[in-house]
């Protein structure tokens, strides 16, 4: 399976100050405690950026399930058609109407929830790279992209990986 490439906005909160940020953003730096006047230290918001991966990768779980069911009811099918094109029409309506159905829940539900569980998490991802900005105002809003870009790459890499493992899992299993 070729997973769904998740594509980030480019990093926008350099040079903003806590008021500028979006109200979500700001919100979640609150419950994080990470809201000015607090400075935390490096530590901390490695642990915060972990506890965020952690959970954007159980986040997915239940939509990488979804992804590869509907793949496997599509290979079934193919496979299906394959041995003979039904000769009867209301059987070749059926099959075309299930798959029909399969690609609605692919291109309504499965892949719109998938792009809001990364939003929700690029949210919180954004933030900690703004606290990390803090300081530190001699680095270029094009520093702080590839920093952004640096630390994304792994985790976006893990989740595709998690997805074609999964996929790999009920193909072998």
């Amino acid at each position: 399976m070729i997973p769904p490439v998740y594509e980030p906005l480019p990093y926008a909160l350099s040079g903003l100050n806590f008021t500028q940020l979006p109200v979500c953003t700001q919100q979640y730096l609150q419950e994080a405690n990470l809201a000015p006047p607090h400075a935390p230290d490096a530590n901390f918001i490695s642990a915060e950026r972990l506890n965020i991966s952690t959970a954007l990768s159980s986040s997915l779980t239940k939509n990488d399930v979804d992804l590869v069911e509907l793949r496997l009811e599509t290979v079934v099918m193919a496979s299906d058609l394959e041995t003979g094109i039904p000769s009867r029409d209301d059987r070749l309506r059926d099959v075309l109407a299930a798959q029909e159905c399969r690609l609605q829940k692919l291109l309504g539900d499965v892949l719109p929830e998938r792009e809001l569980i990364f939003n929700a998490f690029m949210i919180k991802f954004d933030a900690l790279v703004w606290v990390d900005q803090q300081g530190r105002e001699h680095y270029t809003p094009e520093d702080w992209q590839r920093y952004r870009d640096a630390l994304l790459k792994p985790i976006l890499y893990h989740t595709s990986q998690q997805l074609v493992a999964l996929d790999n899992a009920v193909i072998d299993g």
